[in-house]
């Protein structure tokens, strides 16, 4: 889908744009909010493809095929960092706290009930240099996400519950190289539900070729 398919509203401080998904096995429907400053919403996304999947029906192991994925280039890339022949990237800053007015946000939320698995992917996006794309998931016991630069440089960060809240993964891989994050929360009693906030930023302006999310 394209921004142009979402229903909008606000002003131009603060602009909403709003879709329904269905659940690929079941009738419960979802919905998908992108919010923010109206200028930077159209900067980032109007040129962007965005797939958004719902299906309760998912197989538990349908988060890990992608983890393992990831994790496998992540791998050989570290191995290639391990080499030490370019270590600037072992130096890059620590990103700058995110900011309302620098910050698209996009939610998906059940219309009724709780969390369900999901998987989303964002194309050919721009994100300029300072400026986030948060995506806040639903509830889910285990996430996982990746970012793959076209141009200039993305960064990736998993927060909790906000986009402010405490980063439990973060990936800061230079130019265009795969950033790669995941969480699971264990406790004594099992793995915790919580809900994933990806956070994608802008180190350099760029075009983003592809973010992708999952939660089961």
């Amino acid at each position: 889908m394209k921004l142009g398919d979402f229903k909008r509203s606000g002003d131009k401080g603060h602009h909403r744009f709003v879709t329904h998904v269905q659940d690929d096995s079941g009738d419960e429907k979802f919905e998908l909010a992108i919010a923010g400053p109206e200028a930077l919403v159209q900067q980032v996304l109007e040129e962007a493809t965005i797939e958004l999947t719902i299906d309760s029906a998912l197989p538990e192991d349908h988060v890990k095929r992608r983890f393992d994925e990831w994790s496998a280039e992540h791998h050989k890339q570290m191995w290639s960092v391990a080499g030490l022949e370019k270590v600037d990237e072992l130096f890059k800053p620590e990103p700058a706290a995110p900011k309302r007015d620098t910050s698209v946000l996009a939610a998906v939320r059940p219309v009724k009930g709780e969390g369900t698995p999901f998987a989303i992917t964002v194309s050919s996006f721009t994100v300029p240099a300072g400026a986030s794309f948060f995506f806040f998931g639903s509830w889910v016991f285990f996430a996982t996400g990746a970012v793959l630069p076209l141009s200039g440089d993305q960064d990736l960060r998993l927060r909790l519950f906000s986009a402010t809240g405490a980063v439990v993964s973060s990936s800061l891989a230079g130019g265009t190289s795969l950033d790669f994050v995941w969480f699971t929360m264990p406790s004594p009693f099992g793995p915790l539900p919580f809900v994933p906030v990806f956070e994608v930023l802008g180190f350099t302006t760029g075009v983003c070729s592809n973010f992708s999310a999952h939660g089961g």
